[in-house]
């Protein structure tokens, strides 16, 4: 298994973002990876305004980051933006420890519960 983080190949872009677009499975998505093929996308969401918003007719729970990831071949991508209203965890992560890459955050996973995650 790659340890070492690293943006999602150019030649990904796009397949990745209709993967996650088309998911609301929450932190596991049943998908594999469009870049390794393994069953590992993972995202979170850290809602920092929780401001509930309209954008395009469509309701927000507010304004945040997201973190989007391969466990297994650690391609990764981090945007900025609003969090979905159907988002929900119970996954506390120090938002002290919060990075660029998703590091902390699937290190939380890691421990939380046998396989991951309890979205």
């Amino acid at each position: 298994m790659n340890t070492n983080w690293h943006g999602v190949p150019r030649e990904w872009d796009v397949l990745w973002g209709d993967v996650f677009e088309a998911s609301e499975e929450g932190s596991r998505l049943a998908a594999p990876c469009p870049v390794c093929g393994s069953p590992a996308l993972r995202r979170w969401f850290d809602l920092h305004d929780p401001t509930p918003r309209l954008y395009a007719g469509i309701r927000w729970a507010g304004r945040g980051s997201q973190w989007q990831w391969c466990a297994d071949c650690r391609s990764y991508l981090h945007t900025s933006g609003v969090v979905p209203m159907w988002w929900h965890t119970d996954l506390v992560v120090d938002p002290k420890t919060l990075m660029h890459d998703p590091g902390p955050i699937q290190a939380v996973m890691d421990t939380s519960e046998p396989g991951g995650t309890s979205s």
